[in-house]
């Protein structure tokens, strides 16, 4: 799904050609009277094969939430802490310096996330879940 996001803003024109080219992985036939559920992010194209019937071709776009969009809510708030607000400047991006530096995020990020009342976060995460507009994972 992510390499084909979910939203117009991020359409590329080459997914068409490059699915045309692939081809599908299945293809299903349905009688009259049944139906298919496909998850979220499969790339489809229902047809009707005889002209003479008719098909009902519908959408409902459920916001699936993830372990990984929990883990974005729980680090939401992190960004308030002068610790993660810190430069980390070019030539600290590499080698030895690089690893350093991503212990010390890490370490920041599990005294964070030790320190959170879960109740409370559950709170902001419930109201995330049921107003929030976009897609981030």
């Amino acid at each position: 799904m992510r390499e084909f996001n979910e939203s117009w803003r991020v359409w590329r024109d080459d997914y068409i050609p490059k699915w045309e080219a692939q081809g599908p992985d299945h293809e299903v036939d349905l009688k009259a009277g049944q139906s298919l559920l496909l998850p979220r992010g499969w790339v489809h194209n229902p047809r009707v094969e005889d002209s003479d019937e008719t098909s009902v071709h519908l959408t409902f776009a459920l916001r699936e939430r993830t372990p990984l969009w929990l883990a974005e809510q729980l680090v939401a708030g992190a960004v308030s802490q002068g610790e993660f607000r810190q430069v980390v400047r070019p030539g600290q991006l590499d080698g030895a310096e690089l690893g350093r530096q991503l212990l010390g995020a890490r370490e920041a990020l599990v005294k964070y996330l030790s320190g959170l009342d879960v109740s409370e976060v559950a709170v902001a995460v419930r109201h995330a879940a049921m107003t929030e507009l976009e897609y981030t994972t």
